[in-house]
């Protein structure tokens, strides 16, 4: 059966598919569906059929070597969409989608996983209700650096894929002048959608410190031995910093569904001086 993987932008989603493609039973894709491609104006149940049809799709051209769309063209060793060069403080998208082929494999040899962010989390509830969904949330503070720093729609608190089947959400931002504020309530969004849908919740913490482990098991999957996985220490400049620092008060006081406790937003901000 396939499972589904989705999560909170920047919260290492898309690592989680080149952890799962390390192993030989399990292809993992990155972003495959482009919500583009669903018909303007559809609502909820068009969007979840036509997700249903392309999971069919992928498997028909996964069986028989045919061309498919992926998140990037360069195949499913991406670990990361965004890259390290910078444009005016802003890391750029490497990411490109387009078409890619895999070599054939028999029907039944392989367990199919689709990762895709705010697509999958606006219709977790007919989603949920057919496949297996891991969801993957990181600290926020981590996280809303990363957005205010990053060539995605969420550096201008914006998440397209999911205000379109989220009109509440759409609303809210709309009327929020602020860019920090606008991110928060996305944030919120995808926590309060994860504990609405009782989804499995897996933390990129616990992903980074078990070297992958933690991921195997959420899926139900042995674990297998991989190199250490080691964070990245980014170093940010004082205005991202003071931005953050703008909702400090509100980050330690949010409800996180027992996923982080105020000391653990605490310690974040404490190592950026917040």
């Amino acid at each position: 059966m396939t499972q589904l993987i989705t999560g909170i932008p920047r919260s290492g989603t898309t690592l989680c598919c080149k952890l799962l493609n390390q192993r030989d039973e399990v292809i993992a894709l990155h972003e495959p569906i482009n919500p583009a491609a669903i018909a303007k104006g559809a609502d909820a149940n068009v969007a979840f059929d036509y997700i249903r049809k392309q999971i069919v799709v992928f498997q028909h051209a996964i069986e028989n070597g045919l061309p498919f769309e992926h998140g990037d063209k360069g195949g499913l060793e991406i670990e990361n969409p965004v890259g390290q060069q910078t444009q005016d403080g802003i890391r750029q998208v490497v990411a490109r989608r387009g078409q890619v082929v895999l070599p054939k494999r028999a029907h039944g040899s392989y367990q199919l996983v689709v990762k895709q962010n705010a697509l999958f989390t606006a219709l977790l509830g007919p989603l949920s209700a057919e496949f297996a969904v891991t969801a993957v949330v990181r600290n926020p503070v981590d996280v809303l650096l990363s957005w205010l720093t990053v060539d995605l729609p969420v550096n201008r608190g914006r998440i397209p894929a999911g205000e379109r089947f989220a009109p509440k959400l759409a609303a809210e931002l709309a009327a929020e002048p602020s860019r920090i504020r606008r991110q928060w309530r996305i944030y919120q969004w995808f926590m309060q959608q994860f504990h609405q849908h009782g989804v499995k919740v897996l933390r990129y913490e616990d992903i980074l410190v078990s070297d992958g482990a933690a991921l195997d098991q959420a899926l139900g999957l042995p674990s297998i031995s991989r190199q250490p996985l080691t964070p990245q220490h980014r170093q940010f400049a004082p205005e991202v910093l003071d931005e953050l620092g703008s909702i400090k008060a509100e980050l330690l006081a949010a409800d996180y569904y027992g996923l982080y406790s105020a000391e653990d937003i605490a310690q974040r901000l404490k190592q950026y001086g917040l």
